[in-house]
């Protein structure tokens, strides 16, 4: 529009959507530049009279609303309330300004941009936990460690390594739907991958660099490192925990995970955790989640009854740190734990969680929306289709099963093919000329 010399004020709408704001005197010159865009290749709806949506993703939210405000006299009328003013104000009461955003300086209206007390302003950062079941060595070292013990149903199960590339796509779906997250950890003791540069926003953490305890590595069990979080050095207070198949699938706010005054969000699942006490039959998910049940009813008298869906998780290091000095012994066990066993507690699913909500700094929320994937059952791949072409929810799960059905270069095309039509764009972290895709580096044995 610059170019075209239409003039315009960016302002955030009531949902914090970033809008541009035309002059209808220009609105003749506007329909011809909306019109060249699609010419270009851009999709443009007019949404309502006088709010235009317009963009080149195929996903909506990525689009920007271009609106038509009327200007009679000293009044200004708007289609729509803002972050800042009604449907109609009078021109008297703003003051125009800039705003810095995207490293560019943009016309505004002073105000519209200022934190409101409903805003999460605080840092946040995300840790992924992740391992490169691909990598020879690493797989040689579990293998001869496993031989040793007996693990519950399931945990000795490929799927437990196996990666085809995800970490790759789950890190571009923060770059792309989650841009807020100050930092990102992501706690391997495998290789760096090949495809990552050094870059200020990722930091790697070795299990050495926070496990107090180093006799006990290595370790091959998530719910080892899930207690050592806390001691990741230059995280902040309010951070989110995800695996590499946990994906962000359209923007979300900081408010989905807290609320202003830092009270975490989670999501249960519908699935209960049924009956029964912890045994080694159980796989070490499902003993977990009995563990956490006995601490949390003899703490507090309270059974829980529900497992936490398979997403990003919203943490407080104060509060595990709480924990940790609440529950030692616990903690202590399962940090030693080499692999999944009978007596592990899961801090990230569900024992923080309860833990938070019985003590008045978490509480449970029902608006997000998500989509769980079995990736190794056909039932499961058959949703892969309707969920990039609707991207209807906040976030999905891609998950490897142990006993899968799916022949596993079927499910490695599937998903690779997936995963490069929803985050087709590379992140800023990511080295040039490295293969983009696990589809070719799986069939050429890179994977």
């Amino acid at each position: 529009m610059t170019a075209a010399e239409v003039p315009y004020l960016l302002v955030r709408d009531a949902s914090h959507r970033l809008v541009l704001a035309v002059d209808s005197a220009y609105s003749v010159p506007l329909r011809r530049v909306l019109g060249a865009a699609m010419v270009a290749g851009f999709i443009c709806n007019e949404k309502q009279h006088n709010v235009f949506r317009l963009g080149r993703d195929l996903d909506p939210a990525h689009h920007v609303d271009i609106e038509v405000w009327e200007f009679h006299g000293d009044t200004v009328e708007c289609p729509r309330p803002n972050a800042l003013t009604r449907n109609v104000f009078d021109l008297g009461d703003v003051e125009f300004t800039t705003v810095l955003l995207f490293d560019a300086s943009w016309p505004t209206l002073d105000g519209m941009f200022a934190p409101h007390p409903t805003d999460v302003g605080f840092d946040i950062d995300i840790v992924f936990s992740w391992v490169d079941g691909s990598d020879p060595e690493f797989r040689a070292r579990r293998a001869g460690m496993l031989a040793q013990v007996v693990v519950g149903e399931g945990d000795d199960a490929d799927a437990r390594i196996r990666q085809i590339d995800e970490l790759r796509y789950a890190l571009r779906s923060v770059h792309k739907n989650a841009p807020w997250i100050r930092r990102i950890f992501i706690c391997t003791d495998s290789r760096i991958p090949d495809w990552l540069a050094e870059d200020p926003k990722v930091t790697i953490v070795r299990a050495v660099d926070h496990f107090s305890d180093v006799s006990a590595l290595p370790v091959f069990n998530s719910h080892a490192i899930e207690c050592r979080l806390q001691h990741i050095d230059g995280l902040s207070e309010h951070f989110l925990y995800s695996n590499d198949d946990m994906f962000f699938a359209r923007p979300v706010r900081p408010s989905m995970f807290f609320t202003p005054a830092g009270i975490s969000r989670f999501i249960e699942a519908g699935t209960r955790i049924g009956p029964g006490g912890n045994n080694e039959r159980r796989s070490g998910f499902e003993n977990a989640a009995r563990m956490n049940r006995r601490l949390l009813a003899e703490r507090f008298g309270h059974v829980i009854i529900r497992h936490l869906e398979h997403t990003p998780v919203p943490l407080r290091r104060s509060v595990l740190q709480e924990m940790e000095a609440a529950f030692p012994e616990d903690f202590a066990r399962t940090s030693a734990s080499r692999f999944r066993s009978a007596t592990d507690i899961s801090v990230t699913n569900s024992l923080y969680h309860y833990y938070a909500l019985l003590t008045g700094r978490a509480v449970p929320q029902e608006a997000a929306k998500m989509r769980y994937v079995d990736t190794t059952m056909y039932t499961g791949l058959a949703l892969l289709d309707g969920l990039e072409k609707r991207r209807n929810v906040d976030f999905f799960c891609l998950n490897d099963g142990s006993f899968p059905e799916v022949p596993e270069t079927d499910r490695v095309r599937a998903v690779s093919q997936f995963l490069d039509t929803y985050f087709p764009e590379p992140a800023p972290w990511e080295k040039p000329d490295t293969i983009a895709g696990s589809i070719t580096a799986y069939e050429s044995g890179a994977a």
